[in-house]
């Protein structure tokens, strides 16, 4: 009578090593690649600019009248494309809520002829893209146009 051995499939086993290492080399390489385009995002993250509030916070009535705050994105690396993206999808709030701007050349601008006396907070949000983190920027100024 013969018996028989108990004997492990090598092909099948081989098989399975090989997808099993197919598959972590799989998931390292992606890894890498995300981690590699998170850090160039967060080297070359895109900065904010507000202008046309000047240094004093203050809006005068002569200011007012011919004022226009605009928002463009500072760009380190000079690159065009990582500008765009930014500048595509700006947020403009003034005081909580979001306000109509106008695209100008290269800038959003918001035409702040007609409003009242007041304290106002403007705030800015864009979102670059691709792993990118949210970019915010708050100023705070004073619209002030009656005269002492």
């Amino acid at each position: 009578m013969r018996l028989a051995l108990k004997t492990s499939d090598p092909v099948r086993t081989r098989s399975r090593r090989r997808a099993l290492i197919a598959l972590l080399v799989a998931a390292v390489a992606a890894a890498l690649v995300i981690g590699c385009i998170a850090v160039a995002n967060e080297v070359n993250h895109p900065e904010l600019r507000i202008r046309g509030i000047p240094s004093s916070g203050v809006l005068s009535a002569a200011a007012l009248s011919e004022a226009t705050l605009t928002v463009d994105v500072v760009d380190r690396r000079n690159d065009a494309s990582l500008t765009n993206e930014a500048l595509r999808n700006v947020e403009v709030r003034l005081n909580g809520e979001i306000v109509p701007t106008l695209w100008v050349g290269s800038h959003w601008v918001l035409d702040v002829g007609a409003l009242r006396d007041g304290e106002y907070e403007l705030t800015v949000t864009t979102d670059p893209g691709l792993l990118s983190r949210e970019i915010s920027l708050s100023r705070r100024f004073v619209v002030g146009t009656t005269r002492p």
